[in-house]
């Protein structure tokens, strides 16, 4: 790993809008690793499909390819399966994550990922941001960008760890309007790039 990188971690749990932060520090030119699009692209190896298909049968397939609602209604009802599929995807997903960041020569890089601290990943990070938004906030988010139920919503929302703010040098909350979200990350921005 190199250590003269400058590695942002933004983390936060479903709907809370961490990837709009992201795309804050996208439009300044730092590059993003986004662990959900790593995670979609994992589901297509097909040794990990064949691990995922042995786990949890052939009814998730659709057209050949996982089908990643079906996958959800049954990893969100029941942890233990969210925790088997965890195990298979986290820690190819993890290896990913880790060659973007070496593969990449820009001195400061973002890493999207609502899970970087389950997977301990704020110990490479200089900064890790967290981002949080009330739980009904999430909900309705997720509903309005899906078309789950508000039971499946909440349930999405309860089946992620709670957050801990003991690992994290920011936190922004984003509870309001995309003008108030902007303010606090123009203000952890500066903090960042003036902390040299």
């Amino acid at each position: 790993m190199n250590s003269n990188k400058k590695i942002i971690g933004i983390t936060g749990g479903i709907a809370s809008g961490k990837s709009i932060v992201a795309e804050f520090f996208l439009h300044k030119s730092i590059p993003v690793i986004d662990a959900d699009k790593i995670g979609h692209e994992i589901l297509r190896n097909e040794s990990i499909k064949n691990q995922i298909i042995l786990c949890f049968g052939d009814s998730i397939l659709k057209d050949g390819d996982i089908d990643r609602k079906k996958l959800g209604k049954i990893v969100f009802h029941d942890m233990q399966k969210l925790h088997e599929l965890n195990a298979i995807v986290h820690p190819p997903l993890i290896k990913e994550i880790l060659k973007s960041i070496d593969g990449n020569p820009k001195p400061m890089i973002v890493i999207d990922a609502a899970l970087l601290l389950q997977w301990n990943m704020n110990e490479i990070c200089s900064y890790v941001i967290l981002v949080m938004a009330s739980e009904q906030t999430r909900i309705e988010r997720l509903m309005q960008h899906t078309n789950l139920s508000y039971e499946e919503a909440q349930e999405r929302i309860r089946a992620q760890q709670e957050f801990s703010d003991e690992d994290v040098d920011f936190i922004i909350k984003n509870n309001d309007s995309i003008e108030d979200l902007n303010t606090q990350v123009g203000f952890v921005w500066e903090q960042i790039t003036h902390k040299e």
